[in-house]
């Protein structure tokens, strides 16, 4: 017989069965324990401390995850992203750190080397026009983006 440890309580409010000769029934429920009253745990089967048993590295890959996924739920809720988990296309490359004065045609210039080049597009403010220092380049092909 399997112990279930997710059962807190029970309460039985009809059984059409009849109860066995040996049956004893307490005189109370029993009282819940220490676990069970502890506040800080939200669901039953949560963990208290999460990180048991687990590594430095482990550890550092889901706080780094939770981060990228708090990121692009953030960018979704202001409306850069149309979706939390949406991925640019394969042909698309992102370059960042650009120098402020770097222009469309300067990236085009240089990337088209690799191959060719659908769109080019420096970021730019929307009010005052100055670059963000970030861009996209559409290539023709996913191999020249690669």
């Amino acid at each position: 017989m399997a112990v279930i440890n997710n059962i807190a309580h029970t309460v039985i409010l009809d059984d059409p069965f009849d109860d066995p000769k040996q049956l004893h029934f307490p005189s109370r429920s029993p009282s819940p324990t220490i676990n069970l009253l502890n506040v800080s745990q939200i669901a039953l089967d949560q963990l208290l401390n999460e990180e048991e048993g687990k590594t430095e590295e482990e550890i550092q890959k889901e706080i780094e995850a939770k981060d990228m996924a708090a990121q692009a739920q953030i960018l979704e809720m202001v409306g850069d992203l149309h979706y939390a988990d949406e991925k640019p296309p394969d042909n698309v490359l992102f370059v960042c750190k650009l120098n402020p004065v770097t222009t469309d045609e300067d990236l085009e210039i240089i990337f088209s080397r690799f191959g060719k080049i659908k769109c080019c597009e420096v970021i730019r403010d929307r009010k005052t026009g100055a670059s963000l220092q970030y861009a996209f380049i559409e290539f023709e092909e996913v191999k020249y983006c690669k």
